[in-house]
């Protein structure tokens, strides 16, 4: 009888031991399926073309109280490709190809306009033009490291640029002629307006209101600054990713800007009352289907002694408007 108890305990003890485990094993599986994988790839050969659209609301306040209004609306298309295959490091280089350009800009008074489209090409004779048109026709490289953040900026057509605007045998004899061309195929330009993927994924699976931490290049009306994003997993369903961000403080890169109808060289001293705001649409195959940016900020700028207050609203978007086999 003892023997037949004691063999009873046994049993049900291992039987207790298997349901646990079984259960265990049930729990960490469903874990498992609630977290994701959120990354972006681009299949080797097949271009995609993007379309990047700028909205700007601008208010200018001199020192002295006097005020202007502006409005800017651009858009570049772009196409990229992956053209070859990642190095045993995890790099890849993505060649891309900015091919048009459509412009419009409203100050009290006027209203300038251009789109390389079209028959008439006749090119608005403003200064903010000119700095919006540097990029238009010109091919170069990223190369994204394993994190899909920009690594490096190259590709022989953009060294031609480059040397051409810096060699003093041809470069702009106007001074501010030749800032807005050195400045505008500098790397960090090139990089905050047509990299649409911002190092934005984060490091590891994720699930539904998920949160990670990233620093991304900004640039708002030429003047570049580092944006501290806490961004979070909203959504998931079958076509897309939803990502949102918000910014928690950001860093101004000090340097020299052009801005419209200034006939000088303005250093960006700060920038006040910042707000950005991310949404992300990321198919789960790892297509960036679209991201949009929402922007305030009070660029404070110096020139002459005198402070210059760029009060901005704007919104960026990148959408994918095709992809196809190359």
């Amino acid at each position: 009888m003892i023997f037949r108890k004691l063999f009873l305990y046994v049993m049900i003890g291992i039987l207790s031991i298997n349901i646990a485990f079984t259960q265990s094993q049930k729990t960490s599986k469903v874990d498992d399926d609630l977290l994701y994988r959120v990354a972006v790839k681009f299949p080797s050969n097949v271009s995609h073309k993007y379309i990047y659209n700028e909205k700007s609301k601008i208010k200018r306040v001199f020192g002295n109280g006097g005020e202007q209004a502006f409005e800017r609306d651009l858009t570049y298309h772009y196409s990229l490709i992956n053209a070859t295959l990642p190095d045993k490091d995890g790099f890849h280089i993505l060649e891309l190809s900015v091919d048009s350009l459509d412009y419009t800009f409203k100050t009290k008074d006027t209203t300038f306009y251009f789109n390389d489209q079209r028959d008439d090409l006749r090119m608005p004779k403003i200064d903010d033009f000119k700095i919006r048109f540097v990029p238009v026709g010109l091919n170069f490289n990223f190369t994204y490291s394993p994190y899909m953040d920009v690594a490096r900026v190259g590709g022989d057509i953009l060294a031609e640029k480059r040397n051409y605007v810096t060699d003093v045998k041809t470069a702009p004899s106007d001074d501010l002629l030749r800032h807005v061309w050195v400045s505008g195929l500098k790397d960090e330009n090139l990089i905050a307006i047509f990299d649409a993927i911002k190092g934005f994924t984060p490091s590891k699976r994720v699930g539904i209101d998920s949160s990670w931490k990233k620093t991304i290049l900004q640039e708002i009306d030429g003047c570049k600054f580092i944006d501290s994003v806490d961004f979070k997993l909203s959504k998931f369903n079958i076509q897309n990713f939803t990502i949102t961000g918000k910014s928690h403080g950001i860093s101004a890169i000090n340097e020299l800007v052009k801005l419209f109808d200034i006939p000088q060289l303005l250093e960006l001293v700060d920038i006040e009352n910042p707000s950005t705001e991310y949404t992300i649409k990321l198919h789960p195959r790892g297509t960036v289907n679209l991201v949009e940016v929402k922007m305030i900020a009070d660029l404070k700028l110096k020139v002459s002694n005198e402070i210059v207050t760029q009060k901005m609203e704007t919104t960026k978007t990148w959408t994918l408007d095709k992809m196809y086999n190359w």
